[in-house]
């Protein structure tokens, strides 16, 4: 699924690090293997062409290239495009920040050692919010890219990943009311209508 989405939206193509190597250092090469697998699958379309080569080249053109050089006319990234006195280019910024981002994108995907699915979460609304605030083009609804995750970061109750592993390992699951009393009944409230 990130590989496919990262084809459809290139933005999710910056958590593929994180989720590789959830929820530790080590790369999950049944991630990596369903990631190519993904890829592969949806590039196969190529092979139906009879110059696939050139089919490539017109996807890169039309989707890398053209999403790289897209101007925006509400952007504060793009306000070179108003050739105004007073107004800054702000591209060599808005660089250094992509930048940061790609690297910050490779630094969560190693530390922390271990990863709880809230850290996931929150590290994977970080890095989309990052990537929307660091493009050109952004629209109020790229909001839905980042905003269940931020949800679930925000919302969730932390339980540290040392805990949820030991509750697992040691403790089974409690009964349930009718398991452990079989011989009890259980009294259910009337409706009231």
């Amino acid at each position: 699924m990130a590989a496919l989405s990262g084809l459809t939206k290139f933005a999710s193509l910056v958590v593929a690090p994180l989720w590789l190597t959830y929820p530790g250092r080590r790369p999950s090469w049944r991630f990596a293997f369903g990631f190519a697998a993904a890829t592969l699958a949806a590039f196969s379309i190529l092979l139906l062409e009879p110059h696939p080569l050139h089919e490539a080249h017109v996807f890169f053109t039309r989707t890398f290239s053209f999403q790289i050089g897209r101007s925006a006319p509400w952007s504060l990234w793009d306000w070179r495009q108003y050739h105004a006195r007073g107004l800054p280019d702000l591209h060599f910024v808005q660089r250094v920040l992509q930048g940061l981002l790609i690297a910050g994108a490779v630094v969560v995907a190693f530390f922390p050692r271990g990863k709880s699915p809230l850290q996931l979460a929150a590290l994977t609304a970080m890095l989309l919010a990052g990537f929307e605030l660091v493009m050109t083009y952004w629209l109020y609804t790229y909001i839905p890219w980042f905003f269940p995750f931020a949800a679930v970061a925000l919302l969730a109750p932390a339980v540290p990943l040392r805990k949820l592993v030991a509750q697992e390992r040691e403790e089974p699951p409690a009964p349930l009311a009718d398991e452990a009393y079989p011989d009890r009944e259980i009294a259910l409230p009337r409706p009231t209508f």
